[in-house]
C-alpha cells in the first residue's frame, strides 16, 4: 500500500511557522518524529464507520474500547496536523501579500500590511497551541496502547476484532443510563440490543438485576466503585459475544467483516 502523499510536518516547517516557539527542541523533535507512525496507524481507522458499525447498526457509539479511544486521539492529531499545514501555506501567501503591500504607494495597502502582520502573530500563537495539543494526544495514544498491550503495528483487523465487545458494553451502559433517568429502557437501546442479537427483555432483566444488587449494597452502607459496573459490562460481553450471529443470519450475510477489504500491516498480508 502506497503512503499517502502529503506535506510532511517537519521541524523546519514548524520553525518557519513558529520562529520563536516555546517548545523545547526535544519536544519538537519528538512530536515531528512520531507523526509518520501515527499517520500510518490512522489508515487502520480511516473510514468513517467500521464494517461492524455499517453492517449491524447506524447509530453513533461513544468510545468504550481502547481502539476507539486511540481512534479519537488519531482523529484529533490529524485535524490539528491538517490545520497546521493549511496555516503554513496561508502564512506563506500572506507574507507575499505583505511584501507587495509594503512596496505599494497606496495608503490602504499599508493598512492591509499592518493588519496582515497582526494576523500572522495571532496565527503563530494558534499554531503553537495546536502543536502542544498534538503532543498531548500523541502521549495519550501511546499510554492507551501500551497499557492495554496493543502492538505498535496494530491494524484495521485488530480494530474490527474489538468492535463487538465495544458495542455490547455500550448497549448495557446505555441501559443503565436509561433506567437511572426514567426507569424505562429507551427504544434506541432496544433497537441497539436487537441489532447485536440480544433479546431486549433479557437485556433489561439483567440490567435491572445488576442495579438492584448495587442498591442492596448501598442500603447496607457500602459504596460500590465504578469497577462494579465495569465488571458487569465485562460479564455481559462474555454472555452475549456470539449473539450477533443471529442478526447476521437474519440479514443474510455470513460475516460482519470481509477481510479482503481490511487495511493490514505487511506482515499480516498473504
Amino acid at each position: 500500500m502506497s503512503e499517502e502523499k502529503s506535506l510532511v510536518l517537519s521541524e523546519t516547517l514548524v520553525n518557519e511557522l513558529i520562529p520563536n516557539t516555546t517548545l523545547s527542541p526535544e519536544a519538537l523533535t519528538k512530536i515531528c518524529n512520531r507523526l509518520p507512525e501515527l499517520q500510518r496507524a490512522k489508515s487502520a481507522v480511516g473510514r468513517k464507520n467500521s464494517q461492524t458499525t455499517s453492517t449491524l447498526m447506524t447509530m453513533t457509539m461513544l468510545a468504550d474500547s481502547p481502539y476507539r479511544q486511540m481512534k479519537q486521539c488519531l482523529s484529533q492529531i490529524d485535524n490539528k496536523r491538517n490545520a497546521l499545514i493549511e496555516a503554513h501555506f496561508n502564512t506563506q501567501k500572506t507574507k507575499v501579500k505583505i511584501k507587495i503591500w509594503d512596496e505599494s504607494e497606496k495608503e490602504i495597502d499599508h493598512v492591509k500590511s499592518q493588519e496582515a502582520k497582526v494576523q500572522l502573530e495571532q496565527l503563530k500563537s494558534s499554531a503553537e497551541n495546536a502543536m502542544k495539543e498534538i503532543g498531548m494526544y500523541q502521549d495519550m495514544y501511546d499510554n492507551i496502547r501500551t497499557s492495554h498491550g496493543i502492538p505498535e503495528k496494530w491494524d484495521e483487523e485488530d480494530f474490527e476484532a474489538s468492535e463487538i465487545e465495544n458495542a455490547i458494553r455500550m448497549g448495557f451502559r446505555q441501559a443503565i443510563q436509561n433506567l437511572m433517568a426514567s426507569d424505562r429502557i429507551a427504544i434506541s437501546t432496544v433497537e441497539y440490543w436487537e441489532q447485536f442479537g440480544i433479546h431486549p427483555m433479557v437485556g433489561e432483566k439483567l440490567t435491572r438485576e445488576y442495579m438492584a444488587s448495587v442498591k442492596k449494597e448501598m442500603s447496607d452502607g457500602k459504596l460500590p466503585s465504578v469497577q462494579s459496573m465495569h465488571l458487569f459490562l465485562d460479564q455481559m460481553v462474555e454472555t452475549f459475544k456470539d449473539e450477533h450471529k443471529h442478526s447476521l443470519k437474519r440479514i443474510g450475510v455470513d460475516a460482519i467483516v470481509n477481510h479482503s477489504y481490511l487495511y493490514k500491516t505487511k506482515d499480516k498480508e498473504v
